[in-house]
């Protein structure tokens, strides 16, 4: 069963960012993963620049050395772990946006990634319509997930891996709340979020900060991985 999520981004201020402006860098060692993947990039996004490697050690070099808007990752490389690339990348207050592709999916892992700073997740099973959509998302400032499997919606494992993202119970939300909450978790904007309920954007933002405070977290990646939990993804 495939699970998707897409929503806005923790940071509340990031930016859309035009493709063609952009350096995208691709890490990948597939062969023909890595062509295909280059290729709709170039043709789907027009890219100021991309850069395709298949080493995670050449990969992260490049994106030290060289400014980078968006990496696309596979996690499973056979020099080095993308999770370890992440946090070499990050420890180095490089702030590309992040896009990973795997094959190593479990229900822990989204809520691993979002920890880790990554705004996009895409299944290696799913088609690759969904990268597209991932790297469009990721652009526009959101974020977008597809995984294979549930992302432990209801499971121990999504619990301990949101750990600190409070236990608190959808019952002490308000109705209007718990709708707030499941519209954050399906990717709207307070604004779309607004509309959708014929409400104004002030409250909206009203309605939301009360939820999070409620359930004791502190930003949008907190509210989804907790929706999630909950069941109102």
């Amino acid at each position: 069963m495939l699970a998707c999520v897409s929503a806005p981004s923790p940071d509340a201020k990031s930016k859309v960012l035009p493709a063609s402006t952009c350096h995208f860098v691709l890490i990948e060692d597939e062969p023909l993963l890595r062509d295909l993947l280059l290729g709709t990039l170039q043709q789907k996004f027009q890219p100021a620049a991309v850069h395709a490697f298949a080493s995670g050690r050449e990969g992260v070099a490049h994106c030290l050395a060289c400014p980078v808007d968006l990496l696309l990752i596979d996690l499973g490389l056979p020099d080095l772990d993308g999770r370890d690339i992440i946090r070499q990348i990050r420890a180095r207050d490089r702030k590309p946006r992040i896009v990973v592709l795997t094959g190593q999916v479990d229900g822990t892992l989204p809520a691993e990634l979002v920890a880790l700073g990554v705004a996009g997740f895409v299944d290696k099973a799913a088609p690759l319509e969904h990268a597209v959509r991932a790297v469009e998302r990721v652009l526009a400032g959101g974020m977008y997930f597809f995984a294979g499997v549930m992302p432990a919606g209801s499971g121990i494992a999504m619990r301990a891996a949101a750990a600190g993202s409070a236990a608190a119970s959808p019952s002490l939300l308000t109705v209007r709340e718990r709708d707030v909450a499941r519209l954050v978790a399906g990717g709207l904007s307070s604004k779309e979020i607004a509309q959708r309920l014929d409400l104004s954007p002030r409250t909206v933002e009203n309605y939301r900060a009360n939820l999070m405070q409620k359930i004791g977290v502190r930003d949008t990646a907190g509210l989804i991985r907790w929706s999630l939990e909950n069941g109102l993804g």
